[in-house]
């Protein structure tokens, strides 16, 4: 099912949600690393972390230790509690307060079923029923997750209770079935748009000898699915295809790179598709930079905007990138806002907190490639801010979250019957009772 990202005022999406009371994680509970307090609790899935330490070792059910902070998703998080604040600050729900609290999947589906459960649970136990007409979720609705290897299975969980579940950026059209996937939205087009379009830049330009690499997940699978079928229909032949693990942490990943590299420089195909995540196009095109090899690249649209790749040393020496991306725009305030990044009081934010240990922390081993290079001349790293995130993320990336929040935001107005000066309806429904209108498929 969906949406285009330029309908804020929700011409594609009009969702009445459901209101109750607050919802929250223990402090003592590491899974939340995020919390605002308010009479309408919003979940957020944030993959801020992008693996799971020591996945392939794991034997019992022992907490997850996430590594390897990544600042894409971190950013759309913050435009998120962006939003939000903006829409209390402004009075848009009239006496009513949005809030939040967000917890870190790390790319890791079954940690992503870990956070909703933890989220919906009530006095540290998820409720068991035979129906679930009564149950008055702690959370009323859920943002994420980035992408459709997570959406997917937390998409099917949150049907169970019939709670909504928007997404800025999965894109899989298995999210179109509504029969699976009953509670679940999304503010961009499903990929059976995108592999179409795809395939049409490839004939106008007549390149009709490509190679394709994907991404072994929800989100890659059927995109490549997809894209041969349209290619087929076009003319363009498919000279090769590779597929790439969907785990950034699996143990023969950079065997498995320099196995896709040999293959591309082996082919006589000029034109790559590459269905994958940044990360993987990062570590292929490190591996081709060695070798000179360049092709013409086409992106699709996870890693068309990715500065992590068009920042990458030597990357002209690929050679050329086309791709495709959403509509976008920037959001109001949000670059003032980053460069003045502070925790409110009464709202915990860890993930603020580690960013800036990670920018403004001069100890020896805890240094990285975003450490700012006037680190150790700062005293407490939490009172520090800059311009950092304005050049290291293109923040019309983060676009969507507003949206999605939006979207929010105009059906609580409809649903509680908000004038200029207050809300009327009732604030404590069962999210089952949360009422979709599509105009969109």
């Amino acid at each position: 099912m969906a949406f285009s990202v330029s309908a804020l005022c929700l011409r594609a999406l009009k969702i009445y949600l459901i209101v109750g009371f607050f919802g929250r994680c223990d402090d003592s509970e590491v899974l939340c690393g995020a919390y605002s307090p308010g009479d309408i609790i919003i979940g957020i899935l944030g993959s801020v972390h992008s693996k799971v330490k020591d996945l392939q070792e794991r034997i019992d059910p022992d907490k997850y230790t996430c590594i390897d902070f990544d600042l894409i998703p971190f950013v759309q998080s913050l435009a998120v509690f962006h939003t939000i604040e903006l829409i209390n600050d402004s009075g848009f729900l009239p006496g009513v307060r949005l809030g939040y609290q967000m917890c870190d999947p790390c790319v890791y589906g079954t940690k992503a079923l870990q956070c909703v459960e933890q989220m919906l649970s009530i006095n540290g136990s998820l409720p068991v029923h035979a129906s679930y007409s009564e149950f008055s979720a702690p959370v009323k609705a859920f943002l994420g997750e980035r992408y459709s290897e997570l959406s997917i299975p937390v998409a099917k969980f949150l049907s169970l209770y019939m709670i909504p579940q928007i997404s800025c950026t999965s894109s899989s059209p298995a999210l179109s079935d509504k029969l699976r996937y009953a509670s679940f939205f999304r503010v961009i087009p499903s990929d059976i748009h995108q592999t179409k379009a795809l395939a049409k830049l490839m004939k106008h330009f007549q390149w009709d000898w490509v190679g394709v690499v994907s991404i072994d997940d929800d989100y890659g699978k059927p995109a490549l699915e997809k894209f041969l079928l349209d290619s087929s229909e076009e003319g363009i032949c498919v000279s090769f295809q590779e597929v790439l693990p969907n785990y950034l942490g699996s143990i023969n990943i950079e065997k498995r790179i320099k196995e896709v590299a040999d293959n591309i420089r082996a082919s006589s195909a000029t034109v790559v598709l590459l269905i994958l995540r940044p990360e993987l196009v990062e570590m292929l095109f490190k591996e081709l930079i060695k070798t000179n090899t360049t092709r013409i690249w086409i992106a699709s649209d996870a890693w068309s905007m990715a500065r992590l790749v068009m920042k990458m040393k030597d990357i002209n020496k690929v050679g050329d990138i086309f791709g495709f991306t959403f509509i976008t725009s920037n959001i109001p305030g949000f670059e003032d806002y980053l460069q003045n990044l502070t925790i409110p009081p009464g709202v915990r934010n860890n993930y603020i907190r580690e960013y800036k240990q990670i920018r403004f922390n001069c100890s020896s081993g805890q240094q990285s490639e975003h450490t700012s290079s006037s680190a150790c001349n700062v005293t407490d790293p939490q009172e520090m801010n800059d311009d950092y995130l304005l050049q290291a993320v293109h923040l019309t990336k983060a676009y969507s979250q507003r949206v999605a929040v939006y979207a929010l935001a105009h059906a609580i107005k409809e649903l509680l019957k908000c004038n200029d000066t207050a809300c009327s309806g009732e604030t404590d429904f069962p999210p089952w009772k949360v009422k979709f209108v599509i105009t969109d498929n």
